[in-house]
């Protein structure tokens, strides 16, 4: 019984602070908008017009008007989903380090399984079982 009265004061008190919420349809043209559509393709020239991005299209011999024309005959979603491969592409990461942790990553886990007898692997350690 006291546990029923606590839930019940527990329930009606988170009740009384809910807001009043209601529900309307959202039609497609109104969750993606035209101007997320323009914002992508608008994020394309910005990073072509860029100073280093336009200096590295030079040394590959494209001009940057050929370019700015592409992104302009782009249909929105391929706009849309380059933009998004650019946000999504890590900045500045070192595929060299990453390699480098799996290998010592790896290294620890069978010298730790040597170690416990669990495998042999290395010659130099010393079982734990023997």
């Amino acid at each position: 019984m006291k546990v029923s009265k606590l839930l019940l004061s527990f329930v009606l008190s988170v009740s009384l602070f809910t807001q009043v919420l209601s529900a309307q349809i959202a039609s497609t043209e109104a969750l993606l908008g035209q101007s997320a559509v323009s914002s992508s393709k608008e994020k394309l020239v910005q990073i072509i017009s860029r100073e280093d991005v336009a200096k590295s299209f030079q040394e590959l011999g494209v001009d940057s008007k050929i370019i700015e024309a592409r992104v302009a005959s782009m249909t929105d979603e391929e706009a849309s989903k380059i933009a998004h491969q650019i946000d999504t592409l890590p900045a500045g990461a070192d595929a060299g380090m990453s390699v480098l942790g799996t290998i010592v990553f790896i290294f620890l886990v069978l010298l730790v399984t040597d170690i416990l007898g669990v495998t042999k692997v290395f010659n130099f350690t010393k079982s734990m079982r023997n």
